[in-house]
């Protein structure tokens, strides 16, 4: 059907935000299916055929080819294959696919949300940061490194201390935006060892007078803001998650400058972290491109369900038009 909408993801019953989209829909008089992964590839047949003239694409029983416009929530990896499977025979097949899945979505012919070459290209915090410094926007200092050495050397010249966190945001998938970031201490200097197998990114530490998440819809900027205090990671702490409110002090030219990176990423939906500082500084933490903004839509009052609704309906331009 032309008509249909169409949110692909690992599993539409734990991700709260398809379900206040779905709501958003259902008030519009429209609905939203979920197209599950789950089971791919062992348990779910994926077709698509190209000729000169047009595609043919589904997935399952969802006939992709003519709907209207797709959500891509979450692009797990492929974990559908059976017991006992020799190691080197799952790693060829699950790499053939993630390429299918991700070749289903670079194919469909109506609107996605968010193309698949704009997703993969935001997942790696380092890049996306060296853009948000070259379109105007502050970032803290920083390190990506496996050397023990060089991260306590880093830490150790930090006034006020650093934080480390992943590299990769999970740019099509949920699975790894639960990670939390965490301060490093005197002792965790002491046991660096098992960088050497995982290099991390080490931050500056920044004095935080507001921290605002910023969800960005089309042409629609939503803030929340909430005071963390001391705490380094909002998520861990349902009190403050609870405290977003919406916030409208946030200065134009650092609006102007996150809807410049975002349309260099060519992202039509994103979320921000931003740092107000006590010293005045309005410093970009990271940028996700699949994330969760429930949160902030229970708790801050802000409609962003029901811009996704209206950007995957056409009922709203998409800031950035596709290619």
């Amino acid at each position: 059907m032309r008509d249909a909408v169409f949110v692909l993801t690992a599993d539409a019953d734990r991700d709260p935000c398809i379900a206040l989209v779905r709501g958003a829909m259902e008030a519009r008089g429209e609905t939203l299916t979920a197209l599950s992964a789950a089971g791919f590839p062992a348990d779910l047949p994926l077709r698509l055929s190209l000729d000169a003239t047009r595609t043919d694409a589904a997935l399952g029983p969802h006939d992709l080819g003519a709907a209207r416009s797709l959500w891509v929530r979450d692009l797990s990896p492929a974990s559908g294959f059976p017991e006992g499977m020799r190691a080197d025979h799952r790693a060829a097949a699950a790499a053939q696919s993630d390429a299918a899945l991700s070749s289903l979505v670079g194919c469909f012919t109506g609107f996605v949300l968010d193309p698949i070459e704009a997703l993969s290209g935001t997942g790696y915090k380092p890049r996306v940061q060296q853009l948000a410094a070259r379109v105007g926007l502050d970032v803290p200092r920083t390190l990506v490194t496996n050397d023990p050495a060089a991260a306590a050397a880093f830490v150790r010249a930090q006034p006020s201390g650093a934080i480390c966190k992943l590299i990769d945001s999970g740019s099509v998938g949920l699975e790894a935006s639960a990670f939390p970031t965490t301060e490093v201490t005197a002792d965790d200097l002491d046991h660096l060892g098992g960088l050497r197998l995982s290099p991390m990114i080490f931050q500056e530490k920044l004095a935080k007078e507001l921290e605002l998440r910023i969800t960005v819809v089309g042409a629609q900027v939503f803030v929340a803001a909430v005071a963390p205090g001391d705490a380094i990671d909002v998520r861990m702490d349902p009190a403050l998650v609870r405290g977003y409110r919406a916030y409208y002090g946030l200065p134009d030219d650092v609006r102007a400058a996150l809807l410049r990176l975002l349309d260099r990423l060519r992202l039509n939906f994103a979320t921000a972290d931003v740092v107000k500082t006590p010293d005045g500084r309005w410093v970009l933490l990271e940028v996700n491109s699949v994330s969760f903004f429930d949160h902030v839509e229970r708790h801050a009052g802000l409609p962003i369900s029901g811009a996704v609704a209206d950007l995957l309906l056409g009922r709203a331009a998409p800031r950035v038009v596709p290619y």
